[in-house]
């Protein structure tokens, strides 16, 4: 495959959204960056979509540090090409394949009645402000070239409040806002926004939360540029 011009920032990646988002745009001609705290889990990753021909490099980097999330946007982009597409979802995961509800508490999530300033601002770091300040670090030069797309994906709490995510649906429902807010104007800038709100289990092979599944449908809707925001499995 010959080395893409222009490069997907694939931010918050892991073994399953994250990795089908980064193989269905690399399948497509997009270098992939992938961006996460952990390089033992970016490693894998890029190792398997580079078996597919897929040109992938390992950025690591928290996403609540501001300096080190821009820098690693910044290297992304200057050994790989522009980056045209950024893609955001660093929500926690976990696995689903046991069927069992994950410890909530060990992932950071507070009931909303137990909700303190503390553990709303822990989130707003990960679901917001992360956000913006990748969004901050592509977008000039996306301006400049007339072109991109900033995808962002959320759980359902983002539009229906879920008293179990207190804490996250505070963070989720601020980003779905503000990218609300500002895809008209990006989109006179040809920069395309978009938001996909995931309400069931992300799983390979289970119908809607099949990854390739969302994966795929992310990649058409950054092409057809034509729905802001798409709800899956509610």
């Amino acid at each position: 495959m010959t080395v893409a011009t222009s490069t997907i920032a694939v931010v918050g990646a892991g073994p399953g959204l994250g990795a089908a988002i980064a193989r269905r745009f690399g399948t497509a001609g997009y270098s992939v960056a992938l961006i996460s705290r952990s390089s033992a889990k970016l490693d894998p990753i890029a190792a398997a979509l580079r078996e597919k021909g897929i040109t992938a490099e390992v950025f690591p980097a928290d996403v609540t540090d501001d300096v080190a999330l821009t820098s690693a946007l910044m290297a992304a982009a200057e050994r790989l090409g522009r980056i045209a597409v950024l893609s955001y979802s660093p929500n926690a995961t976990w696995d689903h394949t046991s069927g069992q509800l994950p410890d909530l508490a060990a992932l950071g999530y507070t009931s909303a009645q137990d909700t303190t300033a503390q553990s709303a601002r822990s989130q707003f770091e990960i679901g917001v402000a992360g956000a913006l300040t990748a969004a901050q670090a592509v977008l000039p030069a996306m301006r400049a070239a007339q072109d991109g797309a900033l995808l962002f994906t959320t759980g359902m709490s983002a539009i229906v409040p879920m008293a179990m995510l207190g804490n996250a649906g505070i963070a989720l429902a601020g980003l779905r806002n503000w990218a609300t807010a500002v895809r008209a104007d990006l989109g006179k800038d040809g920069v395309y926004v978009g938001h996909v709100s995931i309400g069931v289990p992300i799983v390979p092979g289970a119908g809607d939360g099949d990854p390739d599944l969302i994966a795929d449908r992310w990649y058409r809707l950054a092409q057809s540029r034509d729905t802001f925001e798409t709800t899956i499995g509610f």
